[in-house]
């Protein structure tokens, strides 16, 4: 299949109520909520997108080469499903909560009734508090009654990706409709703006003599982003991601042909991904990785040297790299509904142990902690989790400074109050809470690349010229 085929063949599968525009190097779908591309550039690499209409997130992003028919065409389909089931996302879904979720079942109806008249595309449920946090993350605004705002600043720590909101004792004594949705309204127009404007990013100090593309996978809310960046002697010259719904070895494949294609003289690959490497070996279950010698492989059909490190050993690199504070730390990741690991910084080098499983804390939760991964899904149950994993470290290495991924305990405060009933003060590190990961995760990657050549400068070599796998 080449470019005007395959060109054809998405036509026929675009039917109404989409519509299809179509010219030289490119096809565009329009859904109204959301709008697609097919972007066709040389070397037969397709790029394909979804933008949301409402407020410009991308939702789904990827190029591959054309190569595969099969492939191709299963791609688009993805795009087009997902083109799909966007619509039912388009919708705001409205989470209004109190003590008991009696009076705000009642206002949700009303609620609903006024959207409706309104021909808005809002949706509003009620929840008990004490159910918040099981369900808050699906929605996209969080709504407290009077009776519950002293419990503001806890849930709008957690909910970091939501709109967190207190209803006006006024409004909400009133049932006053249009006083919520015109509060929605003007909220919401204010994190738009928010998401626009540009994030500061720690400097990369990393000068070295190498170009090196690093590759790391996020799994979070639902999608799988796979952030790449090319350090050229050190230096930012390529920084993308890629979206997706769902992750298989295809996808990072697609990937790497694309950057391939289009950047040369690539010294060395480095990937973070989550579960156990070493040398080149990923065991990753739930992604059907399975004794899986990804490294050797990948670095057969590239002849380009392929680094693999656990994505939570990457984290801690680039963190301590960048911050270079202390000697001994740890990062400790503990996501929602996910058991633990961790990251070693000692003297000043990550520790990884025999098989590179040290970290793998996950193992000794699940012992001590009854129902462990239930309990990660509540603020007072991952407070236990996160805890007794941190205490482990903290009576075994003594770490001078604790870095915390952690979506349902970011206070750093409590964190301490609980370890002091278990410890002294004096014994327990400082803790710093981080939420944006991608920003370490990819200059250690490269990091670890660093440290490969630095120990083994004339292996390197020579597994570049004979394509061997190495880590």
């Amino acid at each position: 299949m080449d470019t005007l085929q395959y060109k054809a063949w998405i036509k026929e599968q675009v039917q109404s109520p989409f519509s299809y525009q179509e010219s030289s190097d490119r096809i565009d779908i329009d859904a109204g909520y959301a709008k697609a591309s097919i972007v066709f550039h040389e070397q037969d690499i397709i790029e394909l997108m979804i933008l949301n209409s409402a407020d410009g997130e991308i939702s789904f992003y990827l190029h591959f080469q054309l190569k595969d028919e099969n492939h191709a065409k299963n791609l688009f389909q993805e795009l087009l499903d997902t083109l799909k089931n966007l619509k039912n996302k388009q919708k705001c879904n409205v989470l209004l909560s109190c003590s008991s979720a009696l009076t705000t079942s009642f206002f949700a109806q009303e609620l609903n009734k006024a959207a409706e008249t309104l021909k808005l595309d809002y949706v509003f449920s009620a929840v008990s508090f004490s159910h918040l946090y099981e369900k808050g993350f699906d929605y996209d605004v969080i709504l407290l009654a009077p009776q519950i705002h002293y419990e503001y600043d806890k849930v709008r720590e957690i909910f970091q990706d939501q709109i967190v909101l207190k209803i006006p004792a006024a409004v909400f004594a009133q049932y006053n409709t249009g006083g919520i949705i015109e509060l929605i309204m003007s909220e919401r127009t204010k994190a738009v703006m928010k998401q626009k404007e540009p994030k500061p990013d720690p400097i990369d100090p990393f000068e070295n003599n190498y170009r090196i593309l690093t590759l790391g996978m996020i799994n979070h809310k639902d999608m799988i982003r796979f952030g790449y960046r090319i350090y050229d002697h050190g230096k930012r010259t390529l920084d993308k991601e890629v979206i997706k719904q769902t992750f298989a070895l295809q996808d990072l494949e697609d990937l790497m042909d694309y950057i391939v294609a289009r950047h040369k003289n690539i010294d060395a690959i480095s990937i973070a991904v989550p579960g156990i490497t070493y040398h080149g070996v990923l065991n990753l279950i739930g992604y059907g990785f399975i004794n899986t010698e990804l490294g050797k492989s990948l670095t057969d059909k590239y002849g380009i040297p392929v680094i693999l490190i656990n994505d939570v050993n990457a984290i801690a690199l680039g963190y301590h790299a960048m911050y270079k504070e202390e000697k001994n730390m740890i990062f400790y990741f503990q996501p929602k509904g996910v058991l633990p690991g961790a990251g070693i910084i000692i003297d000043d080098k990550l520790y990884t142990g025999r098989l590179h499983a040290a970290g793998e804390i996950g193992f000794l939760v699940k012992q001590i902690v009854d129902q462990a991964v239930e309990k990660s899904l509540t603020p007072e149950g991952a407070m236990e989790v996160v805890t007794k994993g941190l205490l482990a470290f903290i009576t075994t290495m003594a770490p001078e400074k604790i870095i915390l991924y952690s979506e349902l305990t970011p206070n750093v405060d409590e964190i301490q109050e609980e370890l002091a009933k278990a410890l002294q003060k004096e014994f327990l590190p400082e803790i710093e809470h981080v939420s944006r990961l991608k920003t370490y995760m990819l200059p250690g990657a490269m990091i670890h690349a660093l440290d490969v050549f630095h120990e083994m400068p004339e292996w390197v070599a020579e597994s570049r010229k004979k394509n061997k796998t190495f880590q």
